[in-house]
Parts: structure tokens; sequence; C-alpha cells
């Protein structure tokens, strides 16, 4: 039952639709199947929130301009089967890998710091919960976070490396400040499909992000720990470090057999696009590793390019320097440090481990 529910919502990018076409405004959905042994052992799917930075960067698409000269983009250079210079992923690969698929964010006009492109190219994961000090919880929270399979958190401890120079992503702004505040991301305490804060189009980040733990090579083993005979990070280091965007492969055409980035249609013109990742199951040889989302119950997404908001191509350095009346494109500029959200969804929750693998596919229909 499951698998036909499923097969019946794989795009075919080869049989025609003879039925009749609408014209939509932009719309989402987001597509959740998890995974064990080859079998399928969860499945959700429903509709996005689509964001106002997705119309804004559609626009510049729309005039030809695919990428800009600011952003923030996977870091081809540190990457190898030792190291992992900025806790980015790939779909399908494990944390450290040498596979930097140079040229899926490359443009070819001869422009060499136009690297960000306009389109998303990124899913980025949460729990849904996130902090910056033990004092903010609520009783029932520091009851729940102070059990040893919780966290085994305490008032001293909580607060470890949240103020790390890496720690650099979270779901709050603080605009009087133009400050990103630093947080730790923490399992919730439910396991409740999330219904708030309601989504709204303008909604910048994923709260409780999934991120690197600050371990970024192999030199630096004395941030992890071997739980079960699988990695993790130490607790100290959980929860704080560089976004975990997971990056969907571009080596096959969009209209190709097996490609992450595939364009469809409804009737007889393309009107969908889908972007696929990966999480993968860790069996064989790569049972064990550490992989950033393992231990994490995930309640949230959001599909992100790698440019980041300006606008008439100007960087604002404060509010002052805003080109719009309202002075926001300074707050929008800071607080999307890694790219635009183009669409955000909650999920109906599920664990990464390290036999758990979880695909993502994410359709935007216009």
């Amino acid at each position: 039952m499951l698998k036909d529910i499923i097969g019946k919502n794989v795009q075919i990018l080869t049989k025609k639709n003879k039925s009749g076409d609408l014209f939509h405004e932009m719309r989402g959905e987001l597509e959740i199947i998890g995974y064990k042994d080859g079998k399928v052992i969860h499945y959700d799917k429903g509709p996005n929130t689509v964001t106002v930075w997705a119309k804004h960067a559609t626009m510049h698409l729309l005039t030809g301009e695919v990428f800009t000269n600011k952003g923030r983009s996977r870091n081809t250079g540190t990457h190898t089967i030792n190291t992992n210079g900025d806790g980015t992923l790939v779909s399908g690969k494990q944390y450290l890998s040498g596979d930097s698929l140079e040229w899926w964010s490359l443009d070819d006009t001869g422009v060499g710091s136009m690297i960000y492109p306009f389109y998303p190219t990124k899913i980025l994961f949460g729990t849904g919960k996130e902090g910056d000090t033990w004092d903010n919880f609520t009783s029932e929270e520091k009851t729940f976070y102070a059990l040893s399979d919780n966290g085994g958190w305490t008032v001293s401890t909580f607060g470890s490396n949240i103020l790390d120079a890496q720690n650099t992503y979270s779901n709050a702004y603080t605009a009087g400040d133009s400050v990103l505040e630093k947080r730790k991301s923490i399992n919730h305490i439910y396991s409740s499909t999330l219904i708030t804060p309601t989504i709204s189009d303008e909604d910048f980040g994923i709260a409780g992000a999934i991120k690197h733990s600050l371990y970024e090579s192999t030199g630096d083993s004395s941030n992890l720990e071997i739980v079960s005979g699988n990695f993790f990070a130490k607790n100290e280091y959980k929860g704080v470090g560089y976004p975990s965007f997971i990056y969907a492969k571009r080596d096959s055409r969009f209209h190709e057999s097996g490609t992450e980035v595939g364009l469809s249609y409804d009737s007889h013109v393309e009107n969908k696009i889908t972007f696929s990742v990966t999480m993968p199951e860790q069996t064989g040889v790569d049972a064990g590793k550490f992989y950033p989302y393992n231990g994490y119950m995930l309640k949230v997404a959001g599909l992100f390019c790698d440019a980041r908001f300006i606008l008439t191509n100007t960087q604002p350095t404060n509010d002052g320097e805003s080109d719009d009346s309202p002075q926001d494109e300074w707050d929008n500029w800071s607080k999307m440090q890694y790219g635009m959200m183009f669409a955000k969804r909650y999920i109906a929750p599920i664990t990464k481990t390290h036999d758990v693998g979880i695909t993502a596919r994410w359709t935007i229909y216009l």
C-alpha cells in the first residue's frame, strides 16, 4: 500500500498527460521517504509555504541573470575524503567526501566572481527547537533536557560552544541590533508534528537547524565519541557550528533518468521542477561513520538558493544604506547569510539514524 502511494507520486518525465493546463501562482510540496534495509518505513507529503524571497530570486532569473557575486556556496576547495571545511553535504554522500561537484554552482560567462545562483540548490532540515541559554527553558524542558538520553544538559554545560565563531546560523534575529542570534540546536521535547509558530511567506530560516558540530576533519576526532558502535559528536559540540545544507546533484540533465533536479509536466507544458536529496543509509564500509543529522528528530525543512538578498546590486552595510523605504534590505541581507529561503514546511517527525536513510523530493509548480 505504501509503495503504491509513493509510486503514484513519482514524476514520470516521458509520458504525456493530455488533460487541460492551468497557469498557477508559484506553489510547492515536499515529499519525505524514510527507509531501512531497503524497506520504506516512513512516508509524508504535503504543501509548503513559498516565500517572498523566492519571488525576488525568480525575478532575477527571468532577466537572464542566473548568478550573483554575493552569496554563500559549498566551498569546493575544503572537501576531501578526510576534510569538510564548511559542514555542507552532497546528496547521497558521506559527511567526509571528496565529491565537490563544482559545475553546478559556477557561471560560465567568464565573470569569475559570479558563482552564487538564484535558483534553488540545497535543502536544510531542523528539529524545530533551538536555545541560547539554559535559563530560557521552562521547568518541564529543563527536566527533559537534563536526562542523559536527551542531552544531559545542565545550566553550566548547555552554553558550551554557543558563542563559537563558526556557530553562524539560527532562526532568531534581532532587527533593532541587526544581529542573527547564536543558538544551539536540540531535539524537540515533544514528538508531535509542529503546527506553531505558523509558517509565513516572510520566514527566513529553519529553527533547530542541523549543524556540523565543529567537526571538520579526521584530525578533529577528539570532537567525537562512540555510542553503540556509531560515531556522534560529543555533547559539548552538538548543535553548534556551520549549518549542514544538503546539495542536490546536477550531474545529469533535467530530463535524464535519475536526475536530482528534474523538470516535468502535467499537460502540454513543463510546469514543475523537483529537487531531490538523500541522507544515506550508512551500512557496509560506511556503517557507524559520523553524519551530522544522525540522532536528530527532524521536524522542519527549507529549500534555499546560494544567492543572498540585495536590491539594485548594492550591498548594504547598515540600515541607512538599505535601498527600500522601510530600510529592511540590511536586515534581509543579515538574517539570510547562507542564501535566500525559497520555501518552508513542517514535516511529520522522522529521526535520522545511521541505519535509516531519508530522501526528500521538493517540487515547485508554476
